[in-house]
């Protein structure tokens, strides 16, 4: 039999395709690595398709979002109808989520998260951000993933990320119980789930380790299946293995639900709470990639990038005090800055919905240089466009539904 045919997808800031390569062909699978700008229809001569982690145009906006508005994506999606396997691994997983093709709706909408990683046990945040451990993971029963063997055993596997919380809305959490899109829970050595660190080691619900379509073709996994050491995470390679030889008869099913249009409203400003808007003396190579992404669109934009700091005082603290403590910015290459006004000229605030971030810049201050009289501090960017069209409303619409600046599910977005 000949052995099939497998891309990995390389994006900038893409890694671990050595590793990738040995588990492929240690699995009787070849691997070729595949560009994110070479030629599309060159994956249709591939059996199955591995998305690499890694950090693709270095994470700017967000992980992911960059990579899943390339051209090759846009291929993906019609070789997920095909019923071919794709596999999304940390980054990789990343780009599927914000790509729409897990869970995969029928218009491959946005409906999933991965954001920041918030370490729970009970109801107290433990830590936040980059972790990096060895962790277990074992197969949902019911669940029906190319990438799953039935009755399969925990396996343990590393994990390397910031934004691996996997976040869902309510209602589509229904569909994703009920649909058993879950394949992969974290858990421990001997299997048993709690939704406490280091157990779940980001706070994902449902202890959610990796997401798949109702088909289960195509699959986000955040922990690195490629990196292990043995033989732990074999039942992955072999099922895919498995998969593209059968020759089962494959009908593609989307999973019937719908995100709503994005909504945006004007940003309130709170009474009596002060805001400092940050930028930066150097290069802003974010808002750069973010620029050209847009423009990649089809829209012509310049983009501008601010921090933005909510800070709620009771009367006496300065806010001086909080800024000279160095916990917001960098002064060294970032300053406090004014925004000036211009015509086609349109800004948006996006925050995270429960802003871990901004608690955890908050509790340092009253902590470490003991500012009892600060209440809280919201953090959040502001994306300032100024669009040169003459259809600048249909073209504001179009980049705000692109999500580049922000994800429906796990963040807020607000005209400023």
């Amino acid at each position: 039999m000949d052995k099939k045919k497998i891309a990995y997808l390389q994006f900038p800031g893409s890694n671990t395709e050595n590793e990738t390569k040995n588990i492929l062909q240690k699995h009787g699978m070849l691997p070729f690595g595949h560009f994110w700008n070479d030629d599309p229809e060159l994956l249709n001569s591939y059996d199955g398709f591995i998305i690499l982690g890694g950090f693709s145009f270095e994470d700017r906006s967000r992980s992911g979002i960059i990579a899943s508005l390339e051209p090759v994506v846009n291929e993906l999606k019609k070789q997920a109808l095909l019923g071919k396997p794709i596999l999304g691994i940390c980054n990789g997983a990343q780009i599927l989520v914000e790509s729409g093709l897990v869970p995969g709706n029928q218009e491959f909408q946005t409906l999933v998260s991965l954001t920041d990683n918030k370490r729970m046990v009970g109801n107290r945040i433990v830590g936040t951000g980059y972790y990096n451990k060895w962790c277990y993971i074992k197969p949902c029963e019911n669940t029906q993933s190319a990438f799953v063997k039935k009755g399969g055993n925990p396996m343990r596997v590393p994990i390397a990320h910031a934004e691996g919380r996997f976040l869902f809305n309510k209602d589509l959490e229904d569909e994703i119980l009920k649909n058993n899109l879950i394949t992969y829970k974290y858990c421990d050595s001997g299997g048993n789930l709690s939704n406490d660190f280091p157990t779940n080691p980001n706070g994902s619900l449902h202890s959610t380790a990796a997401l798949s379509n109702p088909n289960g073709n195509v699959m986000a996994i955040m922990p690195h299946p490629e990196r292990t050491l043995g033989n732990e995470a074999d039942d992955l390679f072999k099922s895919m293995r498995n998969y593209i030889e059968s020759d089962d008869l494959f009908s593609f099913k989307s999973l019937n639900f719908s995100s709503k249009k994005t909504d945006i409203k004007k940003f309130k400003r709170p009474a009596r709470q002060n805001e400092i808007l940050v930028s930066t003396i150097i290069a802003d190579n974010e808002a750069a990639s973010v620029e050209k992404c847009i423009n990649s669109l089809g829209v012509k934009a310049r983009v501008k990038k601010y921090l933005h700091f909510e800070i709620d005082a009771t009367d006496g603290l300065d806010i001086n005090t909080i800024v000279s403590t160095d916990v917001l910015f960098n002064p060294s290459k970032e300053y406090i800055a004014n925004i000036e006004e211009g015509s086609g000229v349109y800004r948006f605030l996006v925050r995270s919905k429960d802003d871990i971030v901004g608690q955890s810049l908050a509790q340092t201050l009253q902590d470490r240089f003991n500012l009892s009289k600060l209440k809280s501090i919201k953090k959040g960017v502001v994306w300032e466009v100024k669009v040169n069209s003459a259809r600048i409303k249909k073209d504001v619409d179009l980049i705000l539904n692109s999500h580049i600046f922000s994800n429906p599910i796990s963040q807020e977005c607000h005209e400023y």
